[in-house]
Order: structure tokens, then C-alpha cells, then sequence
């Protein structure tokens, strides 16, 4: 019943390439200036253009940290002194084309789009705090396909990596160990599959209904079936994590959100493998439709995004003084800028 105009869109998985960027832009031949918003600004549009491809759309670029005359580094380097200006950045593309065929397909059913962004992203603002987010943590997006996992440090994101495992991996060894459809495959991993090991050896069997009729099988077959993918999976995030050099870092731990985060068990052997402590995210919204609030994270973080877009236009647009101050503001970049 309630009537849809615009949707935010959240894209995922293999679309998205992440890559790091950085630039130099000179601010004085001779001595030194304050450094203004503006140089800052032309700093960013500079690694803009060194780190995107023709084809490409930037969905985000977050600044890792600046760089003043090699020398001194800051997250907000307005205010030094300096002669030079040095930016180092992580950018996150989409390419152009398919970004454009998704947004086509969404005009054909009857929306316009909005904003874009990476689904995961979006997923953060709804499941972290500021606080986990300076501590140090992983989000892990564990979704259909594929499994994102961000790194946050110092309440910036550090790091991006997708590995190409989902829910999607649990259902097909199911199917493929029972000799079932995918759909039977999907109903019996959510009431039976798990990844504790002491749900092993109980003699729990279950009816399934095939062409022959209903066949029992033992729920440690399902079991059995799934821990192969699983043991797969929580190596190739221990590699990640490894990888980025920062798992002594995280002391907020893991945080899981996604469909495929619901596995029973699976919380619990990642902790275990990996040696973090691991929860799943909490979103604060309380509704009576709505079980399992962090499977849908994405989404509520992309609406919460939006709704904050739109408040923040709001107050932009009111207020007969906006003009003045950004008038004020500007004069003072310009007499930065030349003296």
C-alpha cells in the first residue's frame, strides 16, 4: 500500500572492484600556505583521475590518510602548513555499462534510481557502531553467492575482500549428497543443516519426499555433506584476514550479518578456526514482519542512508542563513588560496 518512486540501489559481489589510489598536487613554489577544503578537494579529484578507468563509476572513495610535505600524515590535513599535499585513498568502481543495464532494468519495472552503492557498505551503517568501527573489526557479509568481508579500523574502512562462497555452496552439497532438487535442497538447510560438530552422531533422521515416495535420511548425512564447504570457507577468510595485517587489530572482533550468517553453528566454528570472537550483527528496529534483522542489513542500511540524504537536504534548504555562511566560507578558501 505505500506508494514507490525512487529506489537506492546496493549492488554486490563480482560487479565491484576495489583498488587503492593516491596523488600529489603542489601548494606554493615558495614557502608554505595553510592548507584550505579547496586543496583538499583538488587532491581527491586528482586521485579521482589517476585511479579510475574510463569505463569505470566510483561508488565510493574513502581517504586513508594525507600526506604534508612527506612528512607529517593526517586524517584532516586542513589547518598545517605545508608546500605539498599527498592523498591516499581506497576507490571502489562499478563498470559503467553494467551499472547502467541494472538501473535499466529497475526503470523498466517502474522506479527511478538513486543513489548507488556497494550493498555491504550500506550494511555497515545499520550493523556497526562508531565504536566497534574504531576499535578495529570485520564485517562479514556472508549473502547467496558470494561473501564480503570489510575491515574497519579507526572508523574507516581499511580494507575490501569478496570471496566467492554463500549460502548458495550449502544448499547445492545438500542437493547433491541427498540426490534432491535445489528447492528441497534450500527447505532442509534451513530447519536441519548446521555446522556444530556435536550435532554429529544423534540418531535424527528426517522424511524426505521423493519420486519413490518418503525416504528417511539421517540428519548426519546433511551434516557430513555441508562440513567439506564450510572448513573451505573458514580457511579462505583466515588467508584473508592474514593477509591484511591487521587481525591483532580487531578488537571489536567479527561481526556477521547475511542469510548465509544464520547457519546454526557457523558463528561459533569461525570463532574457534580463526581465534576472534564472532557475533551477529544487531539492527536497531523493531518490527513484528521482520525476524532475523541482520539478514537484512543491506537493505535497512541503504534506507537509512537515503533517509539521512533526505534530511540533511532538508536542512540545507532551510534556514535564511545557509547563503551567508556559505558565502562567508567561501571567501575565507579564497584568501587561503592566494594569500
Amino acid at each position: 500500500g505505500v506508494k514507490i518512486k525512487d529506489v537506492h540501489l546496493g549492488i554486490n559481489g563480482e560487479l565491484i572492484t576495489q583498488r587503492p589510489a593516491a596523488a600529489v598536487i603542489p601548494l606554493l613554489e615558495r614557502g608554505t600556505k595553510i592548507i584550505a577544503s579547496v586543496d583538499v578537494k583538488k587532491v581527491q579529484s586528482q586521485a579521482r583521475l589517476l585511479g579510475v578507468n574510463m569505463e569505470e563509476v566510483i561508488l565510493h572513495e574513502i581517504p586513508q590518510y594525507y600526506k604534508v610535505d612527506d612528512v607529517n600524515m593526517a586524517m584532516n590535513p586542513v589547518g598545517l602548513y605545508g608546500r605539498k599535499l599527498e592523498i591516499h585513498t581506497l576507490i571502489i568502481v562499478v563498470h559503467g555499462t553494467l551499472l547502467k543495464n541494472i538501473i535499466k532494468g529497475v526503470a523498466q519495472a517502474g522506479y527511478d534510481v538513486g543513489p548507488v552503492a556497494l550493498s555491504t557498505i550500506a550494511a555497515a551503517e545499520a550493523s556497526l557502531s562508531r565504536f566497534q568501527k574504531r576499535q578495529g573489526c570485520l564485517l562479514l557479509d556472508v549473502g547467496s553467492s558470494v561473501t564480503n568481508m570489510l575491515v574497519f579500523k579507526d572508523e574507516n574502512l581499511k580494507q575490501l575482500f569478496t570471496i566467492n562462497w554463500g549460502g548458495r555452496v550449502i544448499t547445492q552439497s545438500i542437493a547433491r549428497a541427498l540426490g534432491i532438487p535445489f528447492g528441497l535442497a534450500e527447505e532442509i538447510k534451513k530447519s536441519y543443516a548446521s555446522a556444530v560438530e556435536s550435532d554429529r552422531g544423534r540418531d535424527e533422521e528426517l522424511l524426505i519426499k521423493k519420486e519413490e515416495g518418503y525416504v528417511p535420511v539421517k540428519r548426519d548425512t546433511i551434516i557430513l555433506a555441508i562440513e567439506p564447504v564450510i572448513h573451505k570457507f573458514v580457511s579462505s577468510l583466515k588467508e584473508s584476514l592474514e593477509k591484511t595485517g591487521l587481525k591483532e587489530q580487531m578488537n571489536s572482533g567479527i561481526i556477521m550479518i547475511g542469510g548465509g550468517a544464520m547457519l546454526p553453528g557457523l558463528p561459533e566454528c569461525i570463532e574457534q578456526r580463526i581465534g576472534l570472537p564472532v557475533k551477529i550483527g544487531m539492527i536497531e528496529i523493531s518490527s513484528r514482519r521482520l525476524h532475523n534483522a541482520s539478514k537484512f542489513a543491506a537493505a535497512v542500511g541503504l534506507a537509512y542512508s537515503g533517509f539521512n540524504r533526505a534530511q540533511g537536504a532538508k536542512a540545507s534548504s532551510g534556514g535564511q542563513g545557509r547563503g551567508a555562511a556559505f558565502l562567508v566560507q567561501k571567501v575565507k578558501e579564497i584568501y587561503l588560496e592566494y594569500f
